[in-house]
């Protein structure tokens, strides 16, 4: 049999086990886009994917997957890790402030990853986005038309005038970033998807997060981001395992407590049965999409054994986790 339809066959009934959205218990077009991306992971060799990158906390600890309301504050801990989200403000046209609110779903994180990946793609805090946050999305799968455009423009605002502090505790020294993730960030996006941006647009990280990422990113594979776009927690289970299970001791599989993952990838007051079915789900979205991870159910949570990372790290600088 020839080898790329032994990796198809392997791969359909893998997704035959594990998704299989449809009613009738055929394949969504998230499925096939799922198989798809798995087909090119195990097809390719180690540097030859295209690379996004992550900051390591943000990789641990993730934006809210929903919104907020009114709320204007986040708060997400892991381990040694906290993450603090505040909204900031935008100007309406009378010439008053108003909270923006805090960014939030799977478009929040697809703009910040693509500008994170570009800073470190250029080694510059600076990254001229003309034309490309529009069609960054449309190439991880995202709708163009106007509704979508309108999420990504919401979801740009916000994150425009976030500030963010993270937090990280060692036996010898506590590291800490805290104030705005921008310096800059002066970004139009087009009404449809045929018309070009408006005017060239420049984002410009602050010195202290662009110091922290440069320091601390994290490699991920294009085509897992891009196949993961529908999922928030799809996305943050998939960078989480690309950042840890390289890191995990090969003599000694980590249990890690549904209880703990819940303050990670849930809400604490989450009904604990409603958490762990959504994550389950998640989980075997992300696993889709990286082969190599190495993950096991297990009572009460899951275990994490020693696994490649999906992209291979040449000279990384020690994790902040």
């Amino acid at each position: 049999m020839d080898k790329q339809v032994r990796v198809r066959a392997t791969s359909f009934l893998l997704l035959r086990e594990r998704l299989m959205s449809n009613s009738d218990g055929s394949p969504s077009n998230i499925d096939w886009r799922l198989l798809d991306a798995r087909e090119a992971v195990l097809r390719k060799e180690w540097g030859s994917t295209s690379k996004a990158y992550q900051h390591a906390v943000l990789c641990q600890l993730g934006l809210p997957h929903r919104s907020l309301g009114d709320v204007q504050t986040f708060t997400r801990r892991s381990g040694n890790a906290t993450l603090r989200l505040r909204a900031g403000e935008v100007r309406l046209t009378n010439g008053s402030f108003v909270p923006a609110g805090v960014p939030y779903g799977a478009v929040s994180r697809i703009v910040l990853l693509s500008l994170c990946s570009e800073a470190i793609k250029n080694q510059s805090p600076v990254v001229e986005v003309e034309r490309s946050l529009t069609a960054f999305v449309k190439n991880l799968g995202l709708s163009t038309d106007t509704r979508a455009l309108r999420r990504i423009r919401e979801q740009t605002k916000r994150m425009s005038v976030l500030q963010m502090r993270i937090d990280v505790e060692n036996p010898q020294y506590r590291d800490t970033f805290q104030g705005f993730v921008f310096n800059k960030f002066r970004c139009e996006t087009p009404a449809s998807a045929e018309q070009g941006m408006l005017f060239p647009s420049i984002v410009e990280f602050s010195s202290g997060f662009y110091k922290s990422l440069a320091e601390h990113a994290v490699p991920l594979r294009m085509d897992a981001i891009r196949s993961l776009s529908h999922s928030s927690r799809a996305l943050d289970i998939y960078s989480w395992l690309a950042s840890r299970l390289h890191r995990v001791s090969r003599s000694k599989p980590m249990v890690v407590k549904y209880t703990s993952l819940r303050w990670q990838f849930g809400v604490p007051t989450q009904d604990i049965n409603s958490f762990k079915r959504a994550f389950r789900k998640a989980l075997k979205t992300a696993l889709m999409v990286y082969p190599e991870a190495r993950v096991e159910l297990v009572y009460g949570g899951i275990m994490l054994y020693n696994s490649p990372p999906p992209v291979k790290r040449r000279g990384a600088k020690g994790l902040l986790v």
